[in-house]
């Protein structure tokens, strides 16, 4: 279990450019800087990310950034808007290290030592299922640099204020991803209110303690995302078990639980009723049957579910 200590204030703008960096290069490394500023309780608050530079240098397990490249631009972030470089972003690309590796440590503390920061962000990103990405992030402090705190992220909607005037005034060169949509998945999210937030306590024998199976639910849910578009998985307040809400225009909004014994037995589907302004319960399939791709039956039961249309005379219930 891992306590979070901090926070990281950044726009969903933000949060989209790393994604779509991270995936215009899947089998190296790429990176990105992060300006903004710091508030009174040393959290971040993201307000732009600078993307690669031209001559930046990547390898499969390296980035390094165009120094030029960043200074041009923060240059003008810190004479125009006040802003101040917070620390970098870089991805693990397919690699499974979601975390700080020791070069990647040892990189950040010798910084802080060199230039006298209290503080420093260090953000990392991996590609899983091809098409969606992680986001994680670490602050490091002065005094106890190579103990990091795992940081919680406040998203802020929509675009930030920064980028909208920025990108139409900047003199210098501005990088632009080449992907043009990426799915941000599993961001640890917070709130603003003073809290302490922790990895989820899953009950003995649930089936998300397993990690496979963790990758399990990212597969469903990738299929869900196609299927419907739009998928996100979220906790019970006193069980921590996960539960998925999905749906598009045309199925309406759903959500999906699964019981203690799945996948021995079937997950339960409920669609939301506008006249009833609750979850309903959809009759259960008699043909369920989690032998084989346990992936791709359980989605299928769920579109089967999801696309039932509850009938007056249907014993539905919350």
């Amino acid at each position: 279990m891992v306590n979070i200590q901090s926070k990281v204030l950044i726009y969903q703008s933000e949060l989209n450019f790393l994604a779509q960096c991270i995936l215009d290069y899947p089998e190296t490394e790429t990176g990105c800087d992060l300006f903004g500023f710091w508030t009174h309780s040393n959290h971040a608050v993201v307000q732009y990310v600078i993307g690669p530079g031209e001559r930046c240098k990547r390898t499969e397990t390296t980035f390094h950034q165009d120094e030029d490249y960043l200074k041009s631009i923060g240059d003008e972030l810190r004479t125009k808007h006040g802003l101040q470089h917070l620390g970098n972003f870089h991805s693990h690309h397919t690699f499974k290290l979601k975390k700080p590796s020791q070069q990647d440590s040892t990189t950040v503390v010798k910084a802080m030592n060199t230039y006298q920061l209290d503080r420093f962000l260090l953000m990392i990103g991996n590609i899983v299922n091809d098409d969606s990405t992680t986001i994680n992030a670490y602050q490091y402090n002065r005094g106890k640099e190579h103990l990091y705190d795992h940081s919680g992220f406040v998203v802020l909607p929509g675009e930030s204020p920064i980028r909208t005037i920025f990108d139409a005034t900047c003199a210098s060169y501005l990088h632009q991803p080449k992907t043009e949509y990426a799915r941000l998945v599993n961001l640890l999210e917070t709130t603003l209110e003073d809290q302490v937030y922790s990895k989820p306590n899953y009950p003995e024998n649930y089936w998300l303690r397993i990690k496979s199976n963790r990758e399990v639910l990212n597969g469903i849910m990738h299929k869900l995302n196609q299927e419907f578009g739009y998928v996100k998985a979220k906790q019970e307040d006193a069980t921590d078990l996960v539960y998925l809400l999905f749906g598009s225009e045309e199925s309406g909004l759903c959500k999906v639980t699964f019981p203690d014994a799945f996948p021995t037995t079937a997950p339960l589907v409920y669609k939301f009723d506008l006249d009833n302004i609750r979850f309903r319960k959809l009759l259960e399939s008699s043909d369920w049957n989690s032998d084989g791709s346990l992936v791709l039956n359980t989605f299928n039961y769920i579109v089967e579910m999801a696309t039932k249309v509850i009938e007056p005379n249907e014993e539905c219930h919350e």
